[in-house]
């Protein structure tokens, strides 16, 4: 029997916890010695790989025989003589983050020139890619072999990953925490020394970006630390507590106590009482990473017209698959544990009334993302000529914010005015927060009315709140009613997209 026809079964004979991804990884890593099919090799895996719920993987490369090089190095940063200098370089960021005092707010807080933004996308590309290598850098020093490197979605947003999963095949704990922290130290020690380094520059473009890289490059280290997303703290506790496929084995003893408590099904679950409970909060988290992700990314996209209305869609779809997939898994484990037919029509009747209830019960007011312009005590509230939904009704409220890439700082109340909107130019900040001097585009403007003696910049963000009340039910179905995409809805009249 060939090695072909052999290898889909060794996972099945050898049993938990080995994987067919772990039998993979042996058997490459032997490949080139000849002992399958007189030296014949496998076959080449998929490019393109869809991990759920929200993750997309190209594959470059094979980055093992390049990380090779690079083992000296590590070699002598691993010498215990090397955490003096490494904690050099912390303190050495967190004073240069503690001189820079309100700069910080500053950058986070105000829109800011276009080659910043340029000059720190382009730095955090590299970072990236830098911190996967930090992973395949530390695997291979242990003796692992990085499987491949490549780019990704994950959660609409672009990056880099580096398949380190071989790392289960290390002896070690250590290693493999070391190995699954390797990335996010790179960010770490990459945000001290710009935040270092910009102590000893002038006022400029380059500081503003040098502080935000920093500032970004140590959020980025943080949140890898989150352990209930699939993220680098998760897979150091994964490596930490030795139980491979934490994240999905927590899910599925989370779903086989509710199937036992509410659907009837017999119990199957038998280890670590604990594991429910962080299946509970890897549910959660990955519910609540999805909605702040769609908070801060949707109405980027709505304002682009029928291409971001295009993409949200597909996204919206996808979720929704993948959603109803989780949910006919759910019932057919159920039923084939012994749940009753009975109780789960009984559950599935009783959910669907539920979500139908709190459709109906939970009161929304809209909020229309827009922007505001301030110019000879005249208070403007603009909106995109690309926006689907313009319809600012007088009374609304409204409040005036910064135009941040991070953060919104409110800086004053107003209200929609009674005078019908009009068409006008407005500075690119009061969409994005990009400073683009004698730059504008065109808008629709309602005149707004500042309540008390508020001093204002120029422009910014301003966030409307419909004064009608509606339900989420009726809060959809007018956001998709109202979308370019749905029939009958024509473009922008051209009377409508502005003039200078």
């Amino acid at each position: 029997m060939t090695a072909r026809k052999i290898l889909p079964r060794l996972p099945n004979a050898l049993g938990p916890p080995w994987t067919a991804a772990d039998v993979m990884g042996i058997v490459r890593q032997l490949t080139h010695t000849g002992i399958f099919d007189g030296g014949a090799h496998l076959p080449r895996e998929r490019r393109v790989k869809f991990r759920a719920p929200l993750t997309v993987q190209f594959t470059l490369f094979n980055p093992a025989p390049i990380l090779t090089i690079f083992r000296p190095v590590v070699a002598a940063v691993a010498r215990p003589i090397a955490a003096f200098p490494v904690a050099l370089l912390l303190v050495g960021g967190i004073l240069g983050a503690l001189a820079a005092g309100p700069d910080i707010w500053r950058v986070l807080a105000r829109p800011l020139a276009l080659d910043v933004y340029v000059n720190v996308a382009g730095a955090m590309l590299a970072s990236t890619l830098l911190h996967e290598l930090g992973h395949g850098v530390a695997l291979s020093y242990f003796g692992g072999t990085p499987r491949r490197i490549g780019i990704m979605l994950f959660y609409l947003s672009p990056a880099f990953f580096c398949d380190v999963t071989d790392g289960w095949r290390l002896s070690s704990r250590k290693q493999r925490v070391v190995t699954a922290l390797a990335g996010p130290l790179v960010h770490l020690g990459l945000g001290s020394i710009a935040l270092a380094a910009q102590a000893f520059l002038p006022a400029s473009s380059v500081k503003d970006a040098a502080l935000l890289y920093g500032v970004i490059c140590w959020a980025v280290a943080i949140l890898n630390l989150f352990p209930f997303i699939k993220l680098d703290g998760y897979v150091a506790l994964m490596a930490a507590v030795d139980i491979p496929h934490l994240r999905r084995k927590s899910i599925k003893a989370l779903a086989d106590v509710l199937c036992s408590r509410f659907l009837g099904a017999r119990a199957t679950f038998r280890g670590n009482g604990l594991l429910p409970w962080f299946g509970l909060a890897s549910s959660i988290a990955g519910v609540g990473f999805m909605v702040i992700g769609f908070q801060r990314v949707v109405p980027i996209f709505l304002q682009l017209g029928y291409a971001g209305h295009i993409v949200v869609f597909a996204v919206l779809c996808l979720l929704v698959v993948v959603a109803c997939r989780s949910l006919i898994q759910f019932f057919r484990v159920a039923a084939q544990n012994g749940s009753p037919v009975w109780r789960r029509a009984l559950i599935m009747l009783l959910g669907t009334l539920a979500i139908g209830a709190l459709l109906v019960v939970i009161p929304v007011r809209p909020v229309t993302i827009a922007g505001y312009t301030y110019v000879n005590g005249q208070l403007l509230i603009v909106t995109s000529n690309q926006a689907a939904d313009q319809s600012l009704e007088p009374g609304d409220s409204v409040t005036l914010q910064s135009q941040g890439m991070i953060i919104h700082q409110n800086l004053g109340r107003a209200t929609i005015g009674d005078l019908p909107p009009s068409s006008t130019m407005a500075p690119v900040d009061t969409v994005v927060p990009i400073a683009l001097a004698d730059t504008t585009l065109p808008v629709l403007a309602y005149v707004g009315q500042l309540e008390g003696n508020t001093t204002l910049p120029a422009s910014g963000r301003a966030e409307v709140i419909s004064g009608r009340q509606t339900n989420v039910a009726e809060w959809l179905w007018q956001a998709i009613s109202h979308s370019p995409l749905w029939p009958g809805q024509a473009e922008p009249d051209e009377s409508t997209k502005g003039h200078s």
